[in-house]
């Protein structure tokens, strides 16, 4: 989501032109975003280095502003590792900005000379929407940050604590681009099932019992404005999905595409990966699910190869694969991130070799899967 309130911070409300060609660099945002996850620090790094060599060739020099979960991991009460080590792989960045700093980026380029006073006193932070490149669907933050803490998982220290936005501010938002004519919406979140709810709470939330949330009561919400024809949101998780949510699948404009994420198909593996949910929690979910709407299209997220996954517990995910006929499947090999409590006390055990061809396997079950469904 940075990518597009940058984008609009950028070009729409201070009005810089943008200038990229590979030769001449006018104006560059290093958007270290976990779209990439794994490969997102390579790639940041190995684009500095062209900018460097741009540089060593005499062209312009370009100002480098790191903004997002790179900068978010070595800053704020849950750092990863120390601010200084990013900086010393990165000499190149002049200024660093957190996913919660993005807003001062018009203050930062004053400072340092980027923009004029009348540019900086012209950005309204109150009325900075993301870009959008579609003109009917638009993509809806309702919370930052995220309390679960996976083990596998950085987003935790990189984006911080989960943070909800008022449901005043999400309607006005969406409001706002519902008089420009978008009609779909998704709501976007790391765990949306927690939106609005307490750490209290949230934590005491079951998968599939009868509590109530907050954010099924906001897409009841939103279902009801004049003007939206459709209601998609990502992510879920199963162990706080409750009766409540289900309910809402029920609802003519919410998607028939539900995302939930999974990781594993053993027990002793979602133990490990610290998941608060069961492979039956699971299967009883999208059971109950379905009956509520009987064309849903499910997508989920899977790790091979965490620290201690022997081939039986990795034949549980393939198990897993071949009963709930996964429409999407985003199918990552386990690495560790520095920082992570996976990574700080699980030994990275299965060779990656074994990994590979554990990807390998369940691609090919899911591919199959797919085709047999058609």
């Amino acid at each position: 989501m940075e990518i597009q309130i940058i984008d609009s911070i950028w070009f729409d409300k201070i009005g810089v032109v943008k200038i990229f060609d590979g030769k001449q660099t006018k104006w560059y945002i290093g958007k270290s975003l976990m779209e990439k996850k794994r490969r997102a620090e390579m790639m940041i790094i190995r684009n500095g280095k062209e900018l460097k060599e741009m540089t060593d060739e005499g062209k312009s020099t370009p100002f480098i502003v790191m903004a997002g979960c790179m900068v978010g991991s070595v800053t704020g009460e849950r750092q990863r590792y120390a601010f200084e080590e990013l900086k010393k792989r990165t000499p190149w960045v002049q200024e660093y900005i957190n996913p919660h700093q993005i807003m001062n980026l018009p203050e930062l380029l004053f400072k340092n000379g980027l923009i004029n006073e009348w540019a900086m006193k012209k950005f309204d932070p109150e009325k900075v929407y993301g870009s959008q490149t579609d003109n009917k669907h638009v993509f809806i933050n309702i919370s930052t940050g995220c309390d679960n803490f996976c083990a596998f998982c950085v987003v935790p220290y990189s984006r911080g604590a989960e943070k909800s936005r008022s449901k005043e501010e999400i309607i006005r938002e969406i409001q706002h681009y519902l008089l420009r004519g978008f009609t779909d919406f998704t709501l976007c979140a790391q765990n949306v099932n927690s939106w609005g709810l307490s750490m209290v709470d949230k934590f005491e939330i079951r998968s599939g019992s009868d509590q109530k949330l907050p954010f099924a009561d906001l897409l009841r919400e939103i279902h009801e404005l004049e003007g939206v024809k459709k209601i998609d949101f990502l992510s879920s998780n199963p162990f706080d999905f409750t009766s409540d949510l289900i309910d809402v699948f029920k609802l003519p404009k919410i998607s028939n595409y539900l995302h939930m994420a999974v990781q594993s198909g053993n027990n002793d593996v979602l133990k490990r990966m610290n998941r608060r949910h069961t492979v039956e929690d699971f299967f009883n979910l999208i059971e109950r699910i379905r009956e509520a709407k009987p064309d849903l299209e499910l997508g989920t997220d899977i790790i091979v190869g965490f620290p201690g996954e022997t081939e039986e517990e990795f034949l549980d995910t393939i198990k897993l694969f071949e009963k709930v006929k996964f429409d999407v499947a985003f199918i990552s090999i386990y690495s560790p991130r520095k920082g992570t409590p996976s990574e700080k006390h699980l030994i990275d055990d299965v060779p990656l070799t074994e990994k590979k061809s554990r990807h390998a396997r369940l691609m090919k079950v899911w591919q199959e899967n797919k085709l047999r469904n058609k």
